[in-house]
């Protein structure tokens, strides 16, 4: 039932979210094109033109780039007959022309090759059918993330209730269903980043088998090779095969059998990484330069940003680089609205309820693991492979966003870059829930999810209407 709840709701955000109109969405079919029709990725400087022919039609005709930012605009819907024919009397070069500049250069492919095969496998040839394809292709991968959260909980607790609430809060997140609807390599992050999670899981909870160590090093390069931000998933999964050889002592020559085909798998597939994006991203080093230490990285600086960035500013410390821009605006505000090209929102009073049940949930984790500081010191290895893929998230979101501000006053850290963590704050919820009285337990857990589920269906009633009304 959550998995068909999943794809359901993934169908509507498709349904309701106008074509190119997710973040950066342009840009990332434009590259899914580009790679379908010609086997090679576009460049980030360089190029014969931004996107194809057929794309720029699409966009010029239906007003899908000029209403971008403007919540009073629609779409032209009633140009599309005359844009039908004028798509009919295009030639076949008119698809394969968009080569560059592309601001998605110089991402890696993996994403692109997975909308790739979506977009040559669409029944239907028009393009406005093969990006609902590929639309379709990151809902799937939304309904998997939905079915790993499950087992995840089937790790962590024994009874059912919990587990339906874990997975039930992944697919029903208001933020990962729309954004599984749209083309963007987030999507593909967040399954790979839920998968790392079970087989490390399953790692320190049943011993590192071959399968399993060359399996968490495959799932870390794929996630290098899908986004910078990928680069997060390789400490979980070394943390991961550590605990696992630490408890369980395989040996050397067992843990070997897993150990080097493991290693040579993950280096090959960084290496690969590194050099596609190198070759695509014009002046910029290895993912666009994101992988660098920029100049005048300053350590004292990056923690005193990253403290305010949550907390208020101590008196000793230095105002912190760019806007005024922090927790709210990341985990709340973006984390579990803005859609659209972020100008669809909840009103502020739904954020400012949001905030307070946040701030109520730290505090009720914090305590029940106080309370339940046995269980917890029990679950040790588990929490540390948690801890593992929060932490290297975090770290490379504030690192990013801290060299970044360096240089401009983008902070470009969002809500929509914590979904990876999805399952852990669905792990969280249910800690919290299992830790109350029987029958309290099971009441908060239902009213999570009932909330869970108003949000999502507002959030697409309000960008159904935005686009349609």
């Amino acid at each position: 039932m959550l998995l068909a709840l999943a794809a359901l709701q993934g169908i509507l955000w498709t349904a309701s979210t106008a074509p190119l109109n997710g973040p950066d969405e342009l840009a990332h079919f434009a590259y899914v094109q580009h790679l379908a029709e010609t086997g090679h990725g576009p460049n980030r400087d360089t190029g014969n033109g931004t996107q194809s022919t057929e794309l720029s039609a699409v966009v010029g005709q239906l007003d899908l780039y000029a209403i971008v930012g403007h919540g009073e605009a629609r779409p032209a819907w009633d140009a599309a007959p005359a844009l039908e024919r004028q798509l009919d009397r295009l030639p076949d070069s008119a698809r394969k022309d968009g080569s560059g500049p592309n601001a998605a250069g110089n991402y890696p492919p993996l994403y692109y090759a997975y909308g790739a095969l979506a977009y040559r496998l669409s029944p239907d040839t028009s393009v406005l059918a093969r990006l609902t394809a590929v639309r379709l292709a990151g809902v799937l991968l939304f309904v998997i993330t939905v079915g790993l959260a499950w087992l995840i909980a089937a790790e962590v607790f024994t009874a059912l209730w919990p587990r339906v609430l874990v997975a039930g809060l992944v697919a029903l997140q208001p933020k990962l269903g729309f954004m599984a609807a749209v083309v963007n390599p987030d999507i593909m992050l967040v399954v790979l980043t839920t998968a790392i999670l079970l087989v490390g899981l399953r790692l320190v909870r049943r011993g590192p088998t071959p399968g399993r160590v060359i399996g968490v090093c495959v799932l870390a390069g794929a996630g290098v090779m899908t986004h910078g931000r990928g680069l997060a998933l390789v400490p979980p999964a070394l943390v991961a095969i550590a605990i696992a050889w630490i408890r369980f002592r395989p040996g050397w020559r067992p843990g070997l059998r897993g150990a080097v085909p493991g290693a040579i798998a993950l280096g090959a597939m960084v290496i690969f990484a590194v050099a596609w994006t190198r070759s695509h991203a014009g002046g910029g080093g290895a993912f666009g330069g994101q992988a660098q230490i920029a100049s005048g990285f300053n350590i004292r600086q990056l923690a005193t940003n990253v403290w305010q960035f949550y907390l208020p500013k101590l008196g000793f410390m230095a105002p912190r680089l760019g806007p005024p821009y922090g927790y709210r605006q990341v985990f709340i505000e973006t984390g579990f609205g803005s859609f659209g090209s972020l100008e669809v929102n909840f009103r502020t009073e739904v954020y400012d309820a949001l905030q307070v049940a946040a701030g109520i949930g730290w505090l009720a984790l914090y305590t029940a693991a106080v309370r339940r500081g046995r269980v917890v010191l029990s679950r040790w290895a588990e929490i540390l492979v948690a801890l593992a893929a929060f932490v290297a998230m975090m770290g490379v979101l504030h690192i990013t966003s801290y060299q970044s501000l360096l240089t401009s006053q983008d902070p470009i850290i969002t809500g929509r870059y914590l979904l990876p963590c999805v399952a852990l704050y669905g792990v969280a919820a249910a800690f919290v829930c299992t830790s109350l009285p029987r029958r309290l337990g099971p009441l908060l857990a239902g009213a999570l999810l009932g909330a869970s589920a108003l949000l999502s269906l507002g959030g697409i009633g309000l960008t159904l209407e935005r686009f349609y009304g």
